[in-house]
Formats: C-alpha cells, sequence, structure tokens
C-alpha cells in the first residue's frame, strides 16, 4: 500500500530555520520589466497577460531539449525564456492577449510566439486548444474582461455555491482545471502583488517540480511502497499519484506558512528561487543550502531524490 503523509516536526524545524531569515529571504519582482508589464500599464490589459502566460507556464523543457535560448539581452531557461516573450509580445502588441484574439489563435501562431532558435515548447497544440478555451469562456462568461471575472470573486479565494472565488471561477479554464491549483495560486500571486486582486482568504503556494522535490527532501512529505519506489527510480507515475503527492505537498506548505506567520507568496517566491539556484534537480548545492541542519536528504542521500517523473500534463 502506498502511504502519503505529512511530517509537520519536520516542517516546523524548517520553519524555526526560516523565520531567522524572514527579513532576507529573497522575492520575485513583478514589476521587473523583462518579464512582466510597466507599472502604468492598463490594469484590464495586464491582468490579460498574466491570466495567459501563467496558463502557458507548464512543462517547457524535455530530457535533452531544453527551453532555453539567447536573445539580445541575455540568455534566458524555462520560465524566464516563457515570460521574456511573452513580454516582448507584449510590447509589440498587447492586444494579442485579449480574448478575441485569442479564441481564434492558430497553432502556426503560437509557435511562431513562443518559439526561438533551437527552443520551442513541446506541446503547440495544446497550448493553442488552451489559449482559445481562455478567449471564448472570458468572452462569453465576462464579457471579454479579465478585471470583471476578478472583481466578481469579490476577493474570494475560494467561495460556495452562491459567492464563488477565484479557484471557483478560474476552474472553468481548461487551462486552471487542476486539482491541487498550482496555475490559480500563481495568477493570485501576480495579481495580488500588482494590486489587481486583494484577497480576503490565504492563497497558497504554487505546487510545481520544484517545490514538490525540496518537500521531498526536507521532509515535509514521506511516501511510502510503490510510488516511493517509483521517485527514487524515476518510473513515471500515475495522474493520481501526482495529484495526492503535490496536495500533500501543498498542504505541508500551508502547514508551514500557519507555523511561521509567513504569507504563502512569500514561501512561494523563497522555494522556487531556492529550487533553482541551491536546491538544483541534479546537482543541489548543498553547502550553500540554509536547512542543511535539518534536511533529511542533507542526512541521509537515500532522501536525495528528483521530483517525480510525470510529464503528460499541462498543471504544472
Amino acid at each position: 500500500m502506498d502511504l502519503i503523509g505529512i511530517d509537520k516536526k519536520n516542517v516546523e524545524k524548517v520553519g524555526r530555520l526560516l523565520r531567522k531569515h524572514s527579513l532576507t529571504l529573497p522575492k520575485l519582482d513583478v514589476y521587473d520589466q523583462r518579464f512582466y508589464p510597466p507599472a502604468d500599464a492598463d490594469k484590464e490589459e495586464v491582468a490579460r497577460y498574466l491570466i495567459v502566460m501563467v496558463a502557458m507556464d507548464h512543462r517547457l523543457s524535455r530530457p535533452g531539449k531544453p527551453y532555453e535560448a539567447c536573445l539580445g539581452d541575455g540568455c534566458y531557461h524555462g520560465a524566464d525564456l516563457l515570460y521574456r516573450l511573452g513580454k516582448l509580445k507584449f510590447d509589440e502588441d498587447p492586444s494579442f492577449f485579449a480574448p478575441e484574439r485569442l479564441s481564434t489563435i492558430r497553432v502556426e501562431e503560437v509557435v511562431n510566439w513562443l518559439s526561438v532558435g533551437n527552443a520551442s515548447p513541446p506541446d503547440p497544440e495544446v497550448r493553442t486548444l488552451l489559449l482559445r478555451d481562455i478567449g471564448l469562456k472570458l468572452e462569453k462568461l465576462w464579457g471579454g474582461s479579465a478585471l470583471k471575472l476578478i472583481e466578481s470573486t469579490g476577493g474570494r479565494v475560494r467561495g460556495g455555491l452562491g459567492d464563488p472565488g477565484l479557484a471557483d471561477y478560474m476552474r472553468v479554464f481548461r487551462a486552471y482545471e487542476d486539482p491541487v491549483e498550482k496555475k490559480t495560486m500563481l495568477l493570485a500571486k501576480f495579481l495580488k502583488a500588482r494590486g489587481i486582486f486583494n484577497p480576503i482568504q490565504p492563497v497558497d503556494v504554487a505546487v510545481d517540480n520544484h517545490l514538490t522535490r525540496q518537500a521531498l527532501r526536507l521532509g515535509f512529505v514521506s511516501v511510502s511502497g510503490e510510488l516511493w519506489s517509483k521517485i527514487k527510480s524515476g518510473v513515471e507515475i500515475s495522474p493520481e499519484e501526482d495529484i495526492l503527492l503535490r496536495l500533500s505537498v501543498k498542504l505541508s506548505f500551508r502547514h508551514l506558512s500557519y507555523s511561521t506567520g509567513l504569507a504563502a507568496e512569500v514561501l512561494d517566491d523563497f522555494f522556487w528561487l531556492h529550487g533553482r539556484s541551491v536546491c538544483l534537480r541534479d546537482k543541489p548545492d548543498c553547502e550553500k543550502c540554509i536547512f542543511r541542519t535539518v534536511c533529511a536528504a542533507y542526512r541521509n542521500k537515500s532522501f536525495m531524490v528528483n521530483e517525480p517523473v510525470y510529464y503528460n500534463t499541462w498543471y504544472y
């Protein structure tokens, strides 16, 4: 039998170290004009841009085919390249992100937009369908206005039948249907930071490969049985296993937020950046890690695993 549990003691050990560094934790700059619209950009256009870009923020690289390229202003990899190409398109033609354009977008347009040099997304047909879905439903349900969607939440992250929240509305879109809500929570974080969405409830972290890998290594979640064997050996896991594991990771970070008093957005920024700079997939730089004294994988190398192998998804 496969078992997945949350080890609150390990979460709290990490939390105590985090609190010591709470004033110096790195954050994303959502006004970095390489990746995001400027501060004085029209809010409707910014909201549309973020909805589209977060919808595209999944599975950009494959083994042997990284999504990376050098542009005139520098070299970019993964999500950085995605958002750089998005910002360049926004600068050139912000109406590209309008629902009426998205609803009829063609595969060739998506390929031309998100490809540069040898870098290209592995699933342009899927991305095209996701963008069309966003365009059609924004037009039909919210009159083409992203701000109307956001305002109709009343600041709720989640609600009931009569008072839906952002997560409830976003689930209408195929790009945002993930039960673990990775893209929705990433969008909520961006919208909040830009002053477009003012949540009256806490958001959660956006559980992706980086956060899952660190949760496993730090011992936030404990996994046994066939699933642990798959993770250790690099065998692809099933959709159900993926959802159960990431949901456990999400709940472990919720406890970390509760035990430290640090908002999920702060934790999400830190662990995403930490996973890209220190707790790397193949060559973690443990000597630079502030958690090495409490890290399960640092003490016992059998826990030094990578995130599970699971490619066929647009959820994250």
